[in-house]
């Protein structure tokens, strides 16, 4: 705290400590999970610019390291609606996506797969999404196979999972 008010001191003679420093400093609060003063710092850079999105991103990431998802949540709904290219908007998906799929109502299926999607377009080779998107279709896959009863696309389904040995077949 006492490095913190130094540091604003000094910024102060520079015209005051901006959004961007409250950011940064937030980040290196979280590193060190010093979530108290993440929060501070995140406080004050809302205070100073309200639309950036890379704020609301880390108050998305601190609220979700705290456990709190419904405010996680929020923060993360905030961020995509201001902009979609925040610094680490894969993360913004990624997460939100995975609040959705915990809440496990039908209703928020599709945005759990819409996030989730948007993280995989970010970057497609991350394991994390890929598993989360699994998850969002065996969660609807019994609403999803009632039409697919008959078909050659139901066929190849069946033929794949026997050949791979994994998966229910008999779907």
């Amino acid at each position: 705290s006492e490095l913190l008010e130094m540091d604003k001191r000094l910024l102060s003679l520079q015209g005051g400590p901006s959004c961007g420093y409250y950011l940064a400093l937030a980040q290196t609060y979280l590193l060190k999970e010093d979530f108290s003063k993440a929060e501070e710092c995140l406080c004050e850079a809302v205070r100073l610019d309200y639309t950036n999105p890379n704020v609301w991103a880390q108050k998305g990431h601190l609220c979700f390291l705290k456990g709190d998802l419904a405010e996680a949540k929020q923060c993360y709904e905030h961020t995509v609606s201001f902009v979609v290219d925040a610094a680490d908007m894969h993360f913004v998906y990624l997460r939100l996506g995975s609040i959705y799929l915990e809440e496990k109502e039908l209703e928020e299926m599709a945005e759990a797969e819409d996030a989730l999607a948007e993280a995989n377009a970010l970057n497609n080779k991350n394991a994390e999404v890929w598993a989360y998107l699994a998850l969002v279709c065996l969660h609807v896959s019994s609403q999803a196979a009632l039409g697919l009863r008959r078909g050659a696309l139901l066929g190849e389904l069946r033929a794949l999972q026997r050949r791979l040995g994994f998966g229910d077949p008999q779907l």
